[in-house]
């Protein structure tokens, strides 16, 4: 409990990477129109906001201890955004 590891503290630009990799989540509407009805597409498409958000908070919040642990987050994000437009739209 003694033993806590010093903070990094987070620069501006991690900040302005993480809020604008979560932007394309602003596309949901989007999203939910291209996705067809009663298929899984459309159940994975209600749930992307929120694992981008979550994506988000957890990327912000780990990277004054793990920041290698923020880009893996930010990379699966980058992989999310690609996997869900192409699965919704790209038909």
């Amino acid at each position: 409990m003694g033993d806590k590891l010093p903070e990094n503290p987070m620069p501006a630009w991690m900040k302005i990477l993480i809020v604008a990799l979560a932007l394309p989540a602003a596309g949901f509407p989007l999203l939910l129109a291209g996705a067809p009805a009663d298929s899984v597409t459309r159940l994975l498409v209600w749930f992307y906001p929120a694992y981008v958000a979550a994506s988000a908070v957890c990327a912000w919040i780990c990277y004054g201890q793990r920041p290698e642990v923020t880009w893996i987050l930010l990379v699966l994000m980058v992989l999310s955004h690609f996997s869900i437009y192409y699965l919704a739209l790209g038909r």
